[in-house]
């Protein structure tokens, strides 16, 4: 989505966009295509035929000596629109007893017009068609004698008329010249008139003009619809529009955190240490897996080596020995994160112990396969000595010499309370005595406010973010959470980070370095003996 949305969105980002969403584009076109196949094996066939007819000039207009009528394209849209008239249509809906499916359309740049009737088969097509235009063509031509036989009257009436204005003239003994002059207009008109009649008359007895049919309709040969082809084709561009659609509306909406500058940005420069890939093996997260004993040569185990040197050259001037890990929301991997972080530093020589500070759902001690209790709520209640308790409630790892456990112990009813007690604090000053480094597996930081406790009991804070599931206001609100307490994150863990089709930019590192090494078959982590090539031995754990 932060791609998308950047001012610099260009072409070559929209086809990543699309690549990263193709399957959806993929199912939308699948999904239109073959509703278009269903709907076609279940529409009724029809069928379509089509009787072509000629415009012509009326003979209802009365015509110009020595001029010859013309027909326009307003006279054959105006034949369009009497095809569909009303009269027309309930002439033939009378004679065939149904209202029939017609149209009409000009062919081409011609007066010609093409008249197709649709029926349930071939013969009633055929039908239907010429009953309609001839029945249009008679309609039309009883328009045209109509008109004719109007002209015509009227003709006949002027020239009445003239005749009738003529015979007092013409009865004149002695006509003046002006007489005559009157003479001869009207005479001329009378003739001009009488030409005009004689042109109707003759035009009348040829034919009365308008439309006549050129070509009768034939038994079609095959449906008309359904075109499956055609169906199919419209179905297939639908789909792919629809698909390209719901790619880029998904892509927009997603505020899923996938990449490592989005993760930064959103944190207000909190650096990112770690990108962790994504366990391909690990199905069912809620069993747990510690991958850098099943196979410690993995990209993944690569990973968590280099947060161990990120982690090893930060605390050299400092001497900070406490590391709270924690997260937004619950799920996104921090458990797993303290377990593994666990193992390699205590494999590169470091003294250390993990302790179980989520009294809400703790599940550290099953990374270990260990119990929680005696544990670290254990202590808080108990009005012993804390160095004796620690040594009761502590585990040793066998697979790990130099790393220890502490598990939750008992759940309470008030673990905000507890966690704020100073002989909370307290236990850690004790732990830092015997061990180099504590990693904290906290509650995560939106539901309850233990981590915000805890940030102020460590060191350093290490902010969980799982790409693909911590949306971006999770990051933003955890982030501020920890500021809000004066324990700025020191650097984001970046979980189960997968390669996005099309990512440009981001995260999207190779792990394609191996080791020419074939790692053994998975063990139970407490069976092995945590030695590995390269690893410095270890010491024993705190006592």
């Amino acid at each position: 989505m932060a791609e998308f949305r950047a001012s610099e969105a260009n072409l070559r980002t929209y086809v990543l966009v699309l690549r990263r969403h193709i399957h959806w584009v993929l199912a939308f076109t699948i999904l239109a295509v073959a509703a278009s196949v269903a709907y076609t094996k279940v529409e009724k066939k029809e069928y379509s035929a089509t009787a072509q007819l000629l415009a012509q000039p009326s003979s209802g207009t009365v015509p110009i000596a020595g001029t010859q009528q013309t027909i326009s394209p307003t006279d054959v849209l105006t034949d369009l629109q009497l095809i569909a008239g009303a009269p027309v249509k309930a002439k033939v809906a009378k004679e065939l007893g149904f209202s029939p499916a017609v149209s009409a359309s000009e062919d081409g740049q011609t007066n010609v017009i093409n008249l197709t009737a649709t029926a349930s088969t071939p013969a009633l097509a055929e039908r239907v068609a010429n009953i309609y235009a001839r029945t249009f063509v008679n309609y039309q031509r009883t328009n045209a004698v109509n008109a004719l036989t109007a002209a015509e009257s009227q003709i006949q009436s002027q020239i009445n008329s003239i005749g009738r204005q003529l015979a007092p003239l013409i009865a004149q003994k002695a006509p003046t010249s002006a007489t005559n002059g009157q003479i001869s207009a009207l005479t001329s008109q009378q003739t001009a008139l009488q030409e005009q009649l004689t042109q109707l008359e003759l035009a009348g007895s040829q034919s009365p003009g308008g439309v006549e049919v050129t070509s009768l309709a034939v038994p079609p040969t095959s449906p008309s619809s359904p075109k499956p082809l055609q169906t199919a084709f419209i179905a297939l561009v639908i789909g792919l529009l629809l698909g390209v659609a719901a790619a880029f509306a998904i892509e927009y909406f997603d505020d899923k955190v996938y990449g490592k500058e989005e993760a930064e940005r959103l944190s207000g420069g909190v650096p990112v240490l770690a990108i962790i890939p994504r366990v391909k093996s690990w199905k069912n997260t809620r069993r747990p897996m510690v991958i850098t004993e099943i196979d410690p040569f993995s990209p993944v185990t690569e990973a968590y080596r280099s947060l161990r040197t990120s982690l090893q050259f930060a605390r050299q001037d400092t001497g900070r020995k406490t590391i709270l890990v924690t997260s937004a929301a619950g799920a996104e991997g921090k458990t797993s994160t303290v377990t593994n972080l666990g193992i390699v530093l205590s494999k590169a020589g470091e003294r250390v112990v993990v302790v179980g500070c989520d009294l809400r759902r703790p599940r550290l001690g099953t990374f270990f396969g260990l119990s929680e209790i005696p544990g670290f709520t254990s202590i808080l209640l108990s009005p012993g000595d804390i160095r004796d308790d620690l040594r009761d409630a502590l585990q040793s790892i066998p697979s790990c010499p130099g790393l220890a456990l502490l598990g939750t112990g008992p759940i309470p009813p008030n673990p905000a309370e507890l966690l704020a007690s100073d002989k909370a604090a307290e236990i850690f000053r004790v732990l830092a005595t015997g061990f180099d480094v504590i990693l904290i597996d906290s509650a995560p930081l939106l539901p309850v406010a233990d981590a915000q406790i805890l940030a102020n009991l460590s060191d350093t804070v290490l902010l969980v973010v799982m790409a693909g599931k911590t949306t971006r206001v999770e990051v933003e609100r955890a982030t501020e959470l920890l500021n809000q307490v004066g324990s700025r994150p020191a650097g984001i863990i970046l979980n189960r980070a997968v390669r996005r089709a099309g990512s440009v930019g981001d995260y999207t590192y190779g792990y394609a370095y191996k080791y020419r090494y074939t790692p053994q078959p998975a063990i139970e982590l407490q069976a092995g003996n945590g030695s590995h090539p390269g690893e410095r031995p270890r010491t024993g754990v705190w006592s």
